[in-house]
């Protein structure tokens, strides 16, 4: 490989070992493996035991609550039609319905993840659409906040191992021109094979970040609430420590009279020193104890309430919540007796925060979906700059509170299709059959009454709304 290669490719391996120990200590949290709650030095195993117990892992609802309200169902052009374009079918053939939530997950977990999209290798006409999580995957680009495209991306299959191991990983460079297999071996990379041209006018690979700021920095939903995570842990460990050793009863008794413990022929059996053996008293629910010596006292200590500490838990839960703008519904279950209006109201910030996410996913998905457009030798749509993506409506709205609101806005002159995109449900396959089955209707009904009044004699109205009558029937 040439020099500037080397160095590209070189630069972009440092960069994303720098990123991997922050990166792999969130895919952790994300995957339930958690730094574990403070212990005592000399903690026994049963303490041990309870702190394994006391991992109570919520990220993964913080980050499934966005991502299952954002599922892109179409896309349209910005030149006004009404169909779906020809490069939906590589949206369909990549099963991207599925895939997409894998690309959102990723982003809002990491921050930031990455699609790539190349002509097929079977297929040249055809896009292949794959997504990569920002652990394995990195994309230098000139201004980090503005480019839509980056100058050149790597990918390493699995980085942690690389790291220090002497078994080659393989891996792949993209640039604006070509595809560069690697293998790496010592943190050395080495190109396998003939570097492959994209035909590409770009570096065809497509960022997904639900926040950016100038400086190009992205934010996901995890990392901010990682120190929350460990506090709930370990105010969980502080409960079952108590719920274990204080939240029962004790029940105590004092001057009982020992009892002997005999051998086979009934004697009393005497330790080496000449003390007598005796059964220790078992002191449990099960167990009545009595005693012949009146001095005998019997009693119970109360069990403490853990009351206190499961409000810390639920205070710790709500923080993380307000951190993410989740509805504190989604984690601590509180629903009561609330109407359709009051749930959309505790649900107001958290649906900003998923159209910000939107507005961005959006914008990626619309590139591309201009990528897969170049692949198939469609120029117009590749340089389509307007064209828009739909996103499936999840909100809190009935089918019949739409259809009311639907029916107003029809009779204000606004076109059906754009009333259909508003319908929950109504996907754009939904809405581009209605919308053919509604003009074919009109197309009928214009029909009907040429012939009604090609039937009537002319002025004669009755006898026109009697021939169109015939002539539908």
């Amino acid at each position: 490989m040439d020099d500037t290669l080397k160095k590209r490719i070189e630069a972009a391996y440092v960069n994303l070992r720098g990123d991997n120990e922050r990166l792999t200590r969130i895919d952790r949290y994300c995957r339930g493996r958690h730094a574990a709650p403070f212990l005592p030095r000399k903690a026994n195993p049963e303490f041990r035991d309870l702190a394994k117990r006391s991992i109570n892992n919520l990220i993964p609802l913080i980050v499934d609550a966005p991502v299952n309200s954002m599922t892109v169902e179409g896309y349209v052009r910005g030149e006004g039609s009404r169909s779906l374009p020809p490069e939906w079918d590589d949206w369909t053939r990549n099963r991207l319905d599925e895939r997409q939530s894998h690309v959102h997950r990723a982003a809002l977990e990491a921050g930031h993840s990455f699609v790539t999209v190349l002509p097929d290798r079977q297929a040249p006409q055809k896009a292949s659409v794959r997504g990569y999580h920002a652990l394995d995957f990195m994309a230098h680009y000139r201004e980090p906040a503005y480019d839509e495209y980056p100058l050149y991306a790597l990918f390493v299959e699995n980085i942690s191992p690389v790291i220090g191991s002497e078994e080659p990983v393989k891996g792949f460079f993209i640039d604006g021109t070509h595809v560069y297999d690697l293998e790496f071996k010592n943190d050395a990379p080495r190109v396998v094979g003939v570097p492959r041209a994209h035909g590409m006018p770009v570096c065809p690979v497509v960022r997904f970040a639900p926040q950016l700021d100038l400086k190009g920095r992205s934010t996901g939903l995890v990392e901010p609430v990682l120190p929350t995570q460990d506090r709930i842990n370990q105010q969980q460990l502080n409960q079952l420590i108590a719920q274990h050793y204080t939240s029962f009863a004790i029940r105590y008794a004092t001057g009982l009279s020992p009892v002997p413990l005999l051998d086979e022929n009934g004697n009393e059996q005497y330790t080496d020193d000449g003390h007598l053996k005796v059964i220790p008293p078992v002191i449990d629910p099960a167990t009545m104890l009595i005693s012949a010596d009146p001095a005998t006292k019997f009693g119970s200590l109360d069990g403490a309430s853990t009351k206190d500490m499961q409000d810390s838990i639920e205070q710790a839960i709500r923080h993380m919540c307000m951190v993410t703008q989740t509805p504190p519904t989604y984690l601590l279950g509180q629903m009561a007796n609330l109407s359709a209006d009051a749930l959309a109201a505790s649900e107001q910030a958290f649906m900003r925060r998923v159209s910000e996410i939107q507005s961005n996913f959006g914008e990626a998905w619309a590139s591309v979906m201009r990528l897969c457009a170049f692949i198939r030798g469609d120029q117009a749509g590749y340089e389509d700059t307007d064209s828009i993506v739909m996103w499936a409506d999840k909100g809190n709205r009935s089918l019949a509170q739409s259809a009311d609101a639907g029916l107003k806005l029809t009779q204000m002159g606004i076109p059906p299709e754009i009333v259909l995109r508003k319908m929950p449900g109504f996907s754009e396959t939904d809405i581009e059959e209605a919308i053919k089955l509604m003009e074919e209707r009109q197309e009928e009904q214009q029909l009907v009454n040429k012939l009604a009044t090609a039937m009537s004699p002319k002025g004669d109205t009755n006898a026109a709304g009697n021939a169109a009558a015939k002539a539908a029937a």
